[in-house]
């Protein structure tokens, strides 16, 4: 049900063919036009899963968008990108990865809950190679129990393969359990929260860069401490600098 309410939303913005992977298929889907359900068989491995999955993607140019997202402008512009660039993803929020002997510090680890690619050989090689360095990494520690895992084996292989690589702003995969700056109008809303449309409205209601934090968030969707916050807002702008 979370995959297929983000598809829709992404549906809403980009008159694009959307496939839902699932395990098991919702028995209670409505299907609609740009919309299908591809069933897998799901092993014990989530992450396992969404890699072997991303690289079933039966398109040329392929957005993938984790399940817990919401999309709240169009993306088609991430497949123009393609037209220079291999891939495209944007960096983790709120850390920068664990320590590989193998990949610059200054090389920061990238999440793969946004991502875009072109089907080529230099990406199917970089995929298959993603799947098997998981798959090594994934019994052994520090990964063996870290939930980012994924990502590590991703930013190993991003490194090692001569990838055309780009990073996204964070625009477009807006983490909201983190600190955050924007700049533009916020594309995708990334993560679990009770209201995801609300909060994006508010991201968007002012232009030019703008400062996010999760606490202030919360307290902003209370109707008595957003008007506190409002009221020291104006004060502040009220001192002479």
């Amino acid at each position: 049900a979370e995959a297929i309410r983000s598809a829709r939303s992404s549906l809403r913005h980009n008159p694009l063919p959307h496939v839902v992977f699932a395990s098991p298929a919702p028995a209670d889907f409505n299907a609609q036009p740009g919309l299908s359900i591809q069933p897998f068989e799901a092993s014990d491995d989530p992450f396992l899963d969404k890699i072997r999955n991303i690289r079933r993607s039966p398109f040329e140019r392929t957005i993938f968008l984790d399940t817990d997202t919401l999309i709240v402008d169009e993306l088609v512009q991430l497949l123009h990108l393609l037209e220079r660039y291999d891939m495209a993803v944007a960096h983790t929020a709120g850390y920068r990865g664990f320590a590989d002997p193998e990949v610059p510090a200054a090389f920061y680890e990238l999440n793969t809950g946004v991502m875009a690619w072109r089907s080529n050989e230099r990406t199917a090689a970089f995929l298959a190679d993603w799947e098997q360095t998981y798959v090594a990494w994934a019994r052994e520690e520090p990964f063996r129990s870290a939930a980012t895992s994924d990502q590590a084996a991703f930013r190993r292989c991003a490194w090692m393969h001569e990838l055309r690589l780009l990073i996204l702003g964070p625009e477009y995969n807006f983490r909201i359990l983190f600190p955050a700056t924007v700049v533009d109008r916020v594309r995708v809303v990334h993560g679990r929260r009770r209201n995801s449309e609300g909060l994006a409205a508010r991201l968007n209601s002012r232009h030019g860069p703008r400062n996010f934090t999760p606490l202030r968030a919360r307290l902003a969707s209370r109707p008595v401490t957003r008007k506190i916050l409002r009221r020291v807002e104006r004060r502040s702008k009220r001192r002479p600098q």
